[in-house]
């Protein structure tokens, strides 16, 4: 009897194995096409520009940048960086569901999802690749589709030529008379979406000077871009998405660890410009120091040791914090993608090194007014007319006016302001006394997941760009 009581279990095991194949498949988690690109956009623009906001600005991107340092945890004051794989993670994993906009967009014969999927799926790899050089691009997002979870890195000149081609491309789709729904950026105005994407090529551009006869690029593309292309008009044009005044949405810093928040700290770097030029930013930026007896503005130098920070002056009574609007406010903050400010100082930029045609005093002037603007505040004439703002009759003292106000107006705008200083050199930034290096980080260690899930790609790269330290340089920075 054992035998037919063993051959009936089995074939009821077997019978039951068939029949839950359908189980197998979760509802609650439909395939991309079942998904709805109306949900997926707003999660990528609130995910990207959080960590670009929260995470990489606040703890990093203000001080490589030195607009504010730490008298406590100083590890990155001091270049200490880590390899920033949540960021690394994150960013693909918005870029592959950027693409999911992108298809979804063609099934549903939507030009504008797939412009908006193009867009935000290049800036998420354009970000990786100014912090990396070479990373996974081309092969990147195929891991679902074709079974490639061990892509290999494509060349940064590589990943750049795409990059802007793609800008290009969605500037081309967007179609004013075609709705967007979801659109928490800019709430279905396709105007400011095109604006966008210029603004993102225009920075590119510019990014690329140095290399442009290596991409195929001349300042007489860039003039005729310029000329041709819709930008940003006014501060109210800026691709910024807002911190909610209630709920789950704050600006996290007003719920976060106080400890957390007291522990940046205005720079000596940045208390000198604004001393320097009287500036009505100082009191907005940051707040006198805690210590009763002083109504002082006080900065900490970048790159010291955690004692030497902590004991700064006397202590953190005697060190002036960040402004209330970063802590008291829930939604003072934005998160910002690029802003109307930055786009003026590229073009005075380009425009004063006779790469375009226009007024460079004229866009160096508006950017200061707007970044101004932003802050609820006023460029009045004295504080332009005066020596350190005005602009003069020497092309070198004007790129270094233009880059100082640029400098300022990229507070808490991603790493934008380190980036911008690899490319410049300015304005003049000098490592502290405890730093591991004797210049700014050039670039981000991969990640360690990466040495060990992709380690033949990894390899390859490092073999090609340098060793993988924050000090090599990349295509991008390199001679």
């Amino acid at each position: 009897m054992a035998r037919p009581l063993s051959l009936l279990f089995l074939a009821v095991v077997l019978f039951a194995c068939g029949d839950l194949e359908e189980f197998n498949e979760n509802p609650n988690a439909p395939s991309i096409e079942q998904a709805s690109p109306d949900l997926i956009l707003p999660k990528i623009l609130y995910e990207v520009g959080n960590e670009l906001t929260s995470s990489l600005a606040w703890g990093t991107g203000n001080t490589l940048a030195q607009l504010v340092a730490s008298n406590n945890f100083t590890g990155t004051d001091r270049y200490l960086l880590g390899s920033y794989g949540g960021t690394w993670n994150l960013l693909y994993r918005n870029a592959r569901d950027a693409q999911n906009v992108i298809a979804l967009g063609e099934r549903l014969n939507n030009p504008n999802y797939q412009a908006a999927g193009l867009l935000l799926r290049a800036f998420c790899m354009q970000f990786l690749t100014e912090m990396y050089g070479d990373v996974p691009f081309s092969e990147a997002l195929a891991g679902k589709t074709e079974g490639n979870f061990q892509p290999a890195y494509t060349p940064q000149r590589e990943i750049y030529v795409q990059l802007l081609a793609d800008y290009e491309r969605a500037a081309d789709l967007f179609d004013p008379t075609v709705g967007l729904n979801g659109d928490i950026l800019h709430d279905g105005d396709i105007p400011r979406w095109i604006e966008f994407a210029n603004a993102l090529r225009l920075r590119t551009m510019m990014r690329l000077e140095d290399k442009w006869d290596e991409v195929g690029l001349s300042a007489a593309d860039l003039q005729s871009f310029v000329s041709e292309a819709n930008h940003m008009d006014e501060l109210e044009d800026s691709a910024l998405l807002p911190y909610l005044p209630v709920g789950a949405n704050r600006w996290p810093q007003h719920t976060g660890r106080v400890g957390g928040f007291d522990e940046k700290r205005m720079s000596v770097t940045v208390e000198g410009v604004l001393k320097e030029l009287n500036d009505p930013r100082l009191g907005i930026l940051f707040r006198p120091v805690d210590n009763p007896d002083s109504d002082e503005y006080v900065g900490v130098p970048n790159g010291l040791s955690e004692d030497a920070a902590s004991n700064y002056n006397g202590g953190a009574l005697n060190q002036s914090r960040l402004g209330t609007r970063f802590r008291e406010e829930p939604d003072a903050v934005d998160m910002v993608f690029i802003h109307y400010p930055e786009v003026q100082f590229l073009l005075a930029e380009a425009a004063e090194k006779g790469y375009i045609a226009g007024d460079a005093e004229a866009f160096y002037l508006e950017g200061i007014r707007s970044t101004m603007a932003y802050y609820g505040t006023e460029a009045t004439d004295e504080y332009l007319s005066q020596e350190g703002v005005a602009y003069t009759d020497d092309r070198d003292e004007n790129l270094r006016l233009i880059a100082r106000q640029k400098w300022l107006s990229l507070f808490m705008v991603g790493l934008e302001a380190w980036f911008d200083y690899r490319r410049t050199g300015m304005p003049e930034l000098t490592p502290g006394p405890d730093a591991t290096l004797d210049h700014i980080p050039l670039r981000i260690q991969y990640p360690d997941e990466e040495q060990v899930l992709n380690t033949a790609n990894y390899e390859a790269a490092v073999t090609r760009q340098g060793a993988d330290m924050i000090g090599t340089p990349t295509w991008l920075l390199g001679e």
